[in-house]
């Protein structure tokens, strides 16, 4: 260093003075990133990595590398909610009518309201199962219908498929694509489908991935927030999971959309 000092002609005592001004300087700047890390990390709801703080940073036109961004994470303990991995639960087969796939005779869908995708979840209240059915967009990933329901039946899809058309009436060409589950094969909730014109689609059976859309917005619901809750009332689970259905439409980044929410990835569909 000494030698080096002197190439440069500069002062051994000048040169670690301004290392020391420029780690300070860096120090600092970390600092101010830090409270905006903090406020997206809590915005959040504590379920982001350092991938998609690094994603709302650009959106807010802060420059800062992705390595930056986890290594100041790492350094302040924000580390994004896990919880088990969720486990897919087949429903068991029933005797009602079938439907091919149409999604394996498509093009890749392309733009709002080509696909509906639906299923149907199981949330434990004090106990008990209780049940939840999501319809939601396959090019948007917005959720637009869903109800709950202490019964595993019809009626709890049907509520959620409505909700939907009222959300974002289909055209005569919107598909309505779910698994093989005896709630979807049911001759009353084929009925309706037909009613309000969607076209029917049923996964393989076995091949509950064909239906992967859905399978992953349950795993992000599970993982991020009904995990880390213990529901007493029916009333209390849906409180919450309508507020992150909210949260997952409006503001979760999605890495799959560009690290946009479904609704500006819609938007800019328009």
């Amino acid at each position: 260093m000494a030698v080096l000092c002197r190439k440069l002609g500069v002062s051994r005592s000048g040169y670690y003075t301004w290392r020391a001004r420029d780690a300070s300087r860096r120090r600092l700047d970390d600092q101010r990133l830090l409270v905006v890390v903090r406020q997206i990390f809590a915005g959040s709801r504590e379920t982001y990595g350092y991938p998609r703080i690094h994603a709302a940073l650009r959106a807010q036109g802060i420059v800062c590398g992705r390595h930056r961004t986890a290594r100041i994470m790492r350094e302040n303990g924000l580390k994004a909610r896990m919880a088990r991995r969720f486990k897919y639960h087949r429903h068991r087969d029933y005797l009602f009518a079938r439907t091919p796939n149409l999604l394996l005779e498509l093009p890749p869908v392309s733009s709002p309201n080509e696909v509906w995708v639906g299923d149907v979840s199981y949330i434990r209240v004090r106990g008990k199962w209780s049940y939840i059915a999501i319809v939601m967009d396959h090019y948007t990933r917005k959720v637009l219908g869903w109800s709950f329901s202490m019964s595993h039946d019809a009626a709890l899809t049907r509520e959620a498929l409505l909700m939907a058309v009222r959300t974002s009436p289909p055209s005569d060409r919107t598909i309505f694509h779910s698994d093989q589950g005896s709630e979807y094969a049911a001759k009353e909730y084929r009925a309706v489908l037909e009613a309000v014109g969607l076209r029917i689609s049923m996964s393989r059976k076995g091949h509950c991935w064909d239906n992967a859309h859905m399978e992953s917005f349950f795993g992000s619901l599970k993982t991020e927030m009904v995990y880390f809750q213990a529901f007493q009332h029916l009333e209390e689970a849906v409180a919450y999971i309508t507020d992150y259905i909210r949260f997952y439409n409006c503001e979760r980044l999605h890495s799959s959309l560009g690290y946009r929410s479904p609704t500006q990835f819609e938007a800019n569909a328009a």
